[in-house]
């Protein structure tokens, strides 16, 4: 793909020197898609984001879900300077932990207990640790299309792949023995999965991850009555949803209280920290010793006063934060879909309060099925141009809104979609008009 003008010329010559020294020349595989080329930031504050070249964007990927407060928050800054002042890690107990834990336990209505590790795909393979300990089986239900991590046993039917194959090259084809991919949204496939082996049912409660999808009717109540009945843990996993569509996550919003749930990515404010929490009864195999939760960081006091300040900012805020999150994202979805729809683009858009996803798609997207037969090249062109006109998106459509979004971003992000719409359409035209061969 061109670049346009020398915008992006630091990028590239940053990509560049990264590539002699890091592999791939990104810290993430997530990052390598973006087109032009992988941007490298500088700067990030509220709702923007500045890159090297000085550019300035209206940020909707939001480090990839956990800027929830916006980039920079005030608040999260104070305590964490606070904290540095202080001590940067014991190895040892310190106050922050217990007031954390307590945070989570008012807040999250499955938390009678918690523990802490740093990333979400450390809290799932906890989670799940747990759940074997508690109910004495091995196997796990997962579904098609849900995103757990980058471990290899749950690796597996992740977002993009129609099958449960294994995520990446490099991954132990027997790790995943004692895992069974289940279709989301049929009750009869789980039922006929529920034998009396499975340990655990672990599922994104609005499956973010792949498509913004949300579940049918009742599908929830079923699920958690079935797992109840089997003796089964279920497990929800809301590293995404936590403290984005609810205080209380998706389980909140959704009135579904799960044995067990993972959070992670808001609970930070942008620090690395992620959190079990669930019912007295199965946390108590880490509470009493039996399940060993171990990890040098957890809980690290900065991590932990970076959580703790955003906690108490979604609960002192509440009442305002979450209508507003709902109507920016909302919003955000409108403006993509009329402005696509009066240029003739084919653009789809879930949303739900301040998450989303964007297709590029003729028809509506209402199920993983559906996800898989969208044109994922075409909308990485749109992101593209969304990129040129200074808004920054996620290549692949998640988009994500935080409480630093309001209208004067919108209003920005309206005339960028409309040039980027215009601009998409003129080379589609262009290369309708090229001739075949």
């Amino acid at each position: 793909m061109e670049l346009s003008s020398g915008r992006y010329s630091g990028s590239v010559e940053q990509h560049a020197r990264a590539s002699r020294a890091l592999a791939g020349g990104v810290a993430s595989a997530f990052r390598a898609p973006q087109q032009p080329v992988p941007i490298t930031f500088v700067g990030g504050h509220d709702a923007a984001l500045i890159d090297i070249d000085g550019n300035e964007y209206v940020d909707y990927a939001l480090a990839f879900g956990p800027m929830l407060l916006g980039h920079s928050c005030a608040r999260v800054l104070e305590a964490v300077a606070r904290q540095l002042r202080s001590g940067i890690g014991y190895g040892a107990s310190h106050p922050l932990e217990a007031e954390l834990a307590e945070a989570v336990q008012r807040t999250v209505p499955c938390a009678e207990l918690s523990v802490f590790s740093n990333s979400g795909s450390e809290a799932v393979h906890a989670a799940v640790r747990i759940a074997r300990a508690a109910t004495g089986r091995n196997r796990v239900i997962k579904f098609l299309g849900h995103f757990h991590g980058w471990l290899d046993p749950l690796a597996v039917g992740n977002p993009g792949r129609p099958d449960a194959r294994p995520s990446t090259a490099g991954q132990d084809p027997r790790a995943s023995d004692a895992v069974t991919v289940c279709r989301w949204n049929d009750l009869e496939a789980i039922r006929a999965a529920l034998a009396d082996d499975v340990a655990a049912v672990i599922m994104e409660p609005v499956a973010v991850n792949g498509g913004c999808l949300v579940c049918a009717p009742g599908y929830l109540e079923a699920v958690r009555e079935l797992t109840r009945r089997s003796g089964t843990v279920l497990i929800f996993d809301e590293v995404i949803t936590g403290f984005r569509l609810a205080l209380g996550g998706a389980q909140a919003r959704l009135g579904v209280v799960p044995d067990l749930a993972v959070f992670g990515k808001a609970l930070g404010g942008g620090f690395p920290i992620s959190a079990v929490c669930g019912s007295t009864a199965v946390m108590e195999q880490a509470a009493s010793g039996r399940v060993a939760h171990v990890g040098t960081y957890n809980a690290n006091p900065v991590c932990a006063a970076a959580a703790l300040a955003a906690i108490t900012e979604f609960e002192h805020t509440a009442g305002e934060l979450y209508p507003r999150l709902n109507e920016v994202g909302a919003t955000l979805a409108d403006i993509l879909s009329t402005e696509a729809m009066a240029h003739g683009l084919p653009l789809v858009v879930n949303q739900m309060g301040g998450a989303a996803y964007a297709f590029w798609s003729d028809t509506p997207v209402e199920t993983y099925a559906d996800t898989l037969a969208a044109d994922d090249v075409a909308y990485r062109r749109f992101a593209a141009a969304l990129l040129d006109e200074g808004v920054h998106v996620i290549p692949r459509g998640l988009l994500y809104v935080s409480a630093a979004h309001g209208t004067t971003e919108l209003a920005r992000t309206r005339e960028a979609v409309r040039r980027a719409c215009d601009a998409t359409a003129a080379s589609l035209a262009r290369r309708q008009e090229q001739p075949a061969g």
